[in-house]
């Protein structure tokens, strides 16, 4: 970064003159009273005017073991009614037949590559790929507990993010875990300026958010219409 010197000489009160220019977003578009409030950001690197969605349920994140000879992929997650925080491992025992341990480490019953796994706590389906899995081959399953938190909204989640109820205020990096920042629960902004998921259009965004006092308005050009 560069830096203007300014010469004052002995006088430090000597008079100067200096300019600078301050040049608004254009996130806020009405005189509507701005609300505010703190929030938790649990995921993402998120930048000003960012969409928000509150996490109201547990959520999920599958992770492969980086040894694993088979191919195949977990999917289908869902949670039971009663699910554990932390960490399901699921282990091959053949190409077809795999142990899963709980997070206290309980042995649950086993599960069928090809056949959907439904349980009290965890639900998911093995499905083999063009190699199939080897014994020792592994999943993680965590089952994770950021519920009241707040990440990017997007339509197709399922923990609840998937409702907008704010709009980020300022720059925040969850990269590397939960921060602090606030968001605008109530006032006017402009469209062009919001930053929202593929999976979210503008005169959809703009209805699911007026209920929650978020009223999106799109700009007008100031063109000769002739």
């Amino acid at each position: 970064m560069s830096l203007s010197i300014i010469s004052t000489g002995d006088n430090s009160a000597q008079p100067f003159v200096r300019a600078e220019t301050y040049v608004p977003d254009q996130l806020i578009a009405g005189n509507l009273k701005l609300v505010t409030q703190p929030v938790v950001i649990s995921a993402g690197t998120l930048a000003r005017g960012t969409v928000l969605g509150q996490v109201t349920s547990y959520g999920t994140i599958a992770t492969k073991g980086a040894a694993n000879v088979g191919n195949g992929t977990l999917g289908a997650i869902s949670l039971g009614a009663t699910p554990l925080i932390g960490n399901y491992t699921l282990t091959a025992k053949t190409a077809t037949d795999f142990g899963v341990v709980d997070p206290e480490g309980n042995v649950l019953p086993d599960a069928t590559v090809g056949t959907p796994y439904t349980g009290s706590a965890i639900n998911f389906t093995l499905t083999a790929g063009g190699t199939a899995f080897s014994a020792g081959d592994a999943f993680t399953l965590a089952v994770v507990d950021a519920i009241g938190t707040f990440v990017e909204c997007v339509k197709t989640a399922s923990d609840g993010s998937q409702t907008p109820v704010g709009v980020l205020v300022d720059y925040a990096d969850a990269s590397a875990g939960p921060v602090t920042s606030a968001a605008y629960v109530m006032g006017e902004f402009n469209a062009r300026a919001l930053i929202y998921d593929p999976s979210w259009t503008i005169s959809t965004l703009v209805t699911a958010l007026r209920p929650y006092g978020i009223f999106v308005k799109s700009s007008v050009s100031a063109a000769d219409p002739s």
